[in-house]
């Protein structure tokens, strides 16, 4: 019993917590040349107990691909003022299904904002006979 609860105590831990921005990251941040995007995932013990929810994985920027942590709850990256391509994936914590699936989504980002991207897959199938899915982003600016 005990090896069980530590060994779940470590999946939680492992996947809580979003990724750290460097500090030079952070200092762009604070000068207005970068602003930040992150994702928001259902923690993984709430997925447990509560339902399973699609994880948020940022996969590129303007086309360039970035390493996704799958056991992170949250990345966070900052990115470029501008009009930015972001691709982002929404997948299912149990593994590949035909719910799965990939957006690019185009941002203008500002700067000493935050944009905060979640997902959701809905419960009807979309036009190509998967299941319709959608990325909500949030932007709110950092004083």
């Amino acid at each position: 019993m005990k090896q069980t609860a530590a060994v779940l105590f470590a999946l939680l831990v492992a996947s809580c917590g979003t990724t750290e921005l460097s500090g030079e990251d952070r200092s762009e941040f604070g000068a207005g040349r970068k602003a930040i995007v992150k994702t928001w995932n259902q923690p993984l013990l709430a997925g447990m107990v509560f339902g399973d929810s699609p994880v948020v994985q940022i996969l590129s920027v303007d086309g360039r691909k970035l390493d996704s942590a799958v056991l992170k709850l949250d990345e966070q990256i900052a990115v470029d003022i501008g009009v930015r391509e972001v691709e982002f994936a929404c997948v299912d914590r149990a593994g590949y299904n035909e719910e799965d699936f990939t957006e690019v989504i185009e941002l203008n980002v500002k700067p000493h904002h935050e944009y905060l991207v979640g997902c959701s897959f809905e419960s009807r199938f979309g036009p190509d006979g998967n299941y319709a899915g959608s990325f909500d982003v949030k932007e709110k600016r950092v004083e």
